[in-house]
């Protein structure tokens, strides 16, 4: 075998599905980009506050003029993402399931843990970014339900957009499916938190997943006790209130990976290097980089909350 990530390709495939290039929930709520090598990328950071007149001319025909000062675009910086250096040591490759053939697919598992993880930092970075909008929280009162701070939500941002999402933690989305049972006894008239969300036109999402984070701890996506609402279809931006990016990587390390147009590369190394010098071990090196940027184009078409 002397091009094993040629073999692996056969077996495994490229890292990213042609049609589900990002994970569901980054699809749901955002617009999805690519960028060139090097292209800027610029978004409109502010927004424009400047009410909408109308003139009327006096009895000489004059119309005061109204000077506007028109939004300026920011850039946006993009994030890289790097895996760390996986290897699987060429014994465990060589070896093969029957002792004959290599494990092709003990890299492949490798290949795949780090998509994995990088499709989960892609949308742990997206939720940080709805739950930094301190302006758009939504907060339970006392003797409200689930029920109420879900109207709550919709009511907070229905005059910027439609067609709903609601993405939500593990122990929110428990609340959603016992919602009526646990409420059977109580309801003096005709209640199903799973109608309203169907005539209201609220999608639900469950966000599911744990990362490690920068200290090495277990961490979910998003916390069980967490409502992100996002209505789509803006009145203010056109499509849906985020846009996500990848860039592509460029032309000539893309061919020398052999991954035209590529937005995420996840390679094993061609030959075997020596990952130990002490112990003399050789191994397969595996990982992954992407550059990737996520902004939001209309904050008043989201917001969050907490379960009680």
């Amino acid at each position: 075998m002397e091009r094993i990530d040629l073999e692996i390709a056969k077996v495994i495939g490229v890292p990213i599905d042609p049609n589900l290039k990002v994970p569901v929930v980054i699809s749901e709520i955002a617009n999805i980009e690519t960028a060139q090598p090097g292209e800027e990328v610029k978004y409109f950071a502010s927004y424009d506050a400047n009410v909408d007149d109308v003139y009327t001319a006096d009895a000489n025909g004059v119309i005061t003029a109204h000077k506007l000062t028109p939004n300026s675009a920011s850039a946006l910086t993009f994030q890289g993402l790097q895996s760390k250096l996986e290897y699987v040591l060429i014994n465990d490759v060589m070896a093969g399931s029957n002792g004959n053939s290599p494990d092709t697919g003990v890299l492949g598992r490798k290949k795949a843990a780090i998509a994995r993880a990088m499709d989960k930092e892609e949308v742990r970075r997206l939720m940080a970014l709805c739950l930094s909008q301190a302006s758009q929280e939504v907060t339970q009162a006392s003797g409200e339900d689930l029920y109420d701070l879900i109207i709550k939500m919709v009511h907070k941002i229905e005059d910027y957009g439609d067609n709903y999402v609601l993405l939500v933690g593990a122990s929110v989305k428990e609340s959603i499916d016992t919602y009526d049972k646990e409420n059977v006894t109580s309801f003096n008239y005709r209640l199903s938190i799973k109608d309203y969300l169907k005539d209201a036109g609220i999608k639900v999402v469950k966000v599911a997943g744990t990362f490690t984070n920068s200290s090495g701890s277990s961490q979910r996506m998003l916390a069980t006790d967490k409502l992100i609402m996002v209505a789509l279809d803006s009145t203010i931006a056109s499509g849906k209130p985020f846009t996500f990016v990848r860039r592509l990587v460029n032309a000539e390390i893309a061919k020398m990976m052999n991954a035209e147009n590529a937005e995420r590369l996840i390679s094993v190394a061609q030959a075997p290097t020596i990952i130990d010098g002490t112990n003399n071990l050789l191994a397969y090196g595996v990982f992954g980089f992407e550059a990737v940027i996520e902004c939001m184009l209309n904050k008043y078409a989201i917001a969050w909350a907490t379960l009680a």
